[in-house]
């Protein structure tokens, strides 16, 4: 993959930051895993997590913070192991979310990692093969913008099995940029992607950049909550929407899901094939 770091003469600054969450109990996986950690099953003879790492170094990524969760020692220890490798980011830090609460939750434990630079953040779950780095797409546009960034995929809908349950968002695609109109609530965890009668929908997926200032729209958020409820990512990008604070970038390249199991035999297929090296 093609890459290189990105800088800005925003408050983002040097873009060398990125939090891969990680404390997801892989339940829909629990077949091919056995329980261990879904991050550590193996894509074409590598780790899943190692194929988020590689693409957040060709995307000039320097440092990685792993959220995790207790029993997933064997995770945190193998990402400190490769860490300076070559192909890999120099550093990477792990932090347990010992309550599972939702994507914006452990993106929140991201903030002092963060400092006062943006953040950026790559789903474990998700692999792209294309010519640059999919991180990469998504902090172009932030660098042009200035803005939060969500990733944003168009599937088909003979594919949509193979997707996780992410909504349909309604905008208007200019280039690469996605124009947001509309971002609904989240499908049931346990369901696909459902292109809601059309041939083929947008998405968003997991790649994002969050400025410093998404932190605090992350605690409102919290707020709102009624008692018990998930802290998800959805809401949090809903409400950044609402303030003109989020934009999309369509990734270019093939989108693969590997927390779901036909995604995953679909990922490890391809790979092995020797789509990308």
């Amino acid at each position: 993959m093609a890459g290189g770091g990105l800088s800005g003469d925003g408050e983002g600054g040097a873009l060398r930051r990125a939090l891969i969450p990680c404390g997801g109990r892989g339940t829909r996986m629990r077949a091919l895993t056995g329980g261990a950690p879904k991050e550590m099953i193996p894509v074409a003879g590598r780790p899943a997590i190692d194929w988020v790492l590689r693409e957040c170094a060709a995307s000039g990524v320097s440092d990685v913070l792993i959220v995790t969760a207790p029993g997933k020692e064997v995770l945190a220890e193998h990402v400190r192991r490769v860490a300076g490798a070559p192909g890999m980011p120099a550093r990477c830090e792990v932090v347990v979310q010992h309550e599972a609460r939702g994507l914006a939750d452990a993106i929140r434990l991201g903030r002092d990692f963060a400092g006062r630079e943006s953040l950026t953040v790559a789903l474990p779950d998700n692999i792209f093969i294309a010519e640059q780095p999919a991180l990469w797409q998504v902090l172009e546009t932030y660098v042009r913008t200035g803005q939060n960034v969500v990733a944003v995929v168009e599937i088909h809908a003979e594919v949509a099995a193979r997707r996780g349950p992410t909504p349909v968002l309604r905008g208007e695609l200019h280039g690469d940029d996605f124009h947001l109109e509309h971002i609904p609530d989240k499908g049931d965890r346990h369901s696909t992607f459902d292109a809601q009668g059309a041939r083929r929908a947008f998405t968003a997926v997991g790649r994002y950049v969050f400025t410093p200032d998404a932190f605090a729209v992350i605690d409102q958020v919290e707020q709102a909550l009624p008692p018990g409820a998930e802290l998800d990512d959805v809401p949090v990008m809903q409400r950044l929407l609402g303030y003109g604070m989020l934009v999309g970038r369509r990734i270019t390249g093939r989108f693969l899901d590997i927390g779901l199991p036909l995604g995953y035999a679909e990922a490890d297929a391809l790979l092995t094939g020797g789509a990308v090296t």
